[in-house]
């Protein structure tokens, strides 16, 4: 089959050996797959696959047709439009998923668009409701809300009647932030708008003094990015005097059954919510897996909106 392959740091299309389909797998073919970080951090050999996946083809999440099924899945058959999140290897014309992981892709949705949808709405939800214990109603400040993972907490918060606060720097983001329901701000006004319930941080370190400072009484910190910085000096004090919590997640290490439980939740809390048009995937741009290079490259240069998505 085609794949992404990566050799020496950088990436290309080659022939691989075809996935094959264990008892309690699905074997799919692609249709479209989403870019994420996680895919740039491994092309440059910073972010293995965890074991048993390719450590040469990247790609995290995937919208496709089920070619085969295991002997022991059940809900599934072959033609049976999905998407999931996988740990690796989904940018290829084949991939392989655990029948609990998978989603069936509602009509509401096209095949392009759903392969940028399970990342981030995963991501998103998994931070916000399972960690952070968004309410109804409460003040949410999202930092890096341009991203994929921020637009779909914009979605998902405003499903609650959450008061958005979205931070972009890129300031012609901003009208489309506000069409989506959110109040967006440039990240050097953050001081002067909390505070908020519930942070949602997506930057990284350089954000972390300010986070605390907006946090509500009893406030909660999630951080599901780190491209701006890993490491940070904070005041225990302040946290000790709020009362505040901090979580720190990644998705793609997680076991089989973890990743089953989140997709659970998402085929009862998010896919309705699909279908009344509430969870909305803003794609940046598309390429075939023959322009793959050129889609890399732009995901790394500032100023995109939304999700990158390579069709097949």
């Amino acid at each position: 089959m085609r794949s992404v392959v990566i050799v020496d740091n950088e990436v290309t299309v080659g022939e691989v050996p075809d996935p094959i389909c264990g008892s309690e797998e699905l074997l799919v073919e692609v249709r479209s797959a989403g870019l994420n970080a996680a895919d740039i951090l491994q092309k440059n050999g910073f972010y293995p696959a965890p074991p048993g996946i390719p450590q040469d083809i990247p790609g995290l999440e995937f919208a496709g047709v089920v070619r085969e099924v295991g002997r022991q899945t059940s809900g599934f058959r072959a033609g049976a439009a999905v998407m999931g999140v996988i740990g690796g290897a989904a940018q290829a014309e084949l991939c392989k998923i655990h029948y609990s992981n998978a989603v069936l892709i509602p009509d509401s949705l096209d095949m392009t668009s759903a392969g940028g949808f399970c990342e981030t709405y995963f991501t998103a939800y998994d931070a916000l409701f399972r960690q952070a214990g968004l309410h109804l109603s409460e003040r949410l400040l999202i930092n890096g809300a341009s991203g994929g993972v921020g637009l779909s907490a914009i979605a998902l918060a405003r499903a609650t009647n959450a008061k958005v606060t979205a931070s972009a720097r890129h300031i012609e983001h901003h009208e489309t932030l506000r069409q989506l329901g959110a109040t967006p701000i440039l990240p050097t006004d953050l001081a002067d708008n909390g505070p908020y319930d519930v942070i949602l941080e997506l930057v990284g370190a350089i954000n972390l003094h300010d986070d605390l400072a907006a946090l509500a009484m009893e406030g909660r910190l999630s951080v599901i990015g780190v491209g701006a910085g890993a490491k940070s000096e904070i005041d225990l004090r302040i946290l000790m005097a709020k009362r505040a919590r901090i979580f720190g997640s990644t998705l793609r290490s997680r076991q089989t059954f973890e990743k089953a439980v989140l997709a659970n939740e998402i085929k009862t809390h998010v896919l309705p919510l699909c279908e009344l048009g509430k969870t909305p995937v803003t794609v940046a741009a598309t390429f075939d897996f023959a322009n793959v290079k050129k889609a890399y490259e732009m995901f790394t240069k500032p100023g995109k909106l939304g999700k990158i998505i390579l069709t097949l």
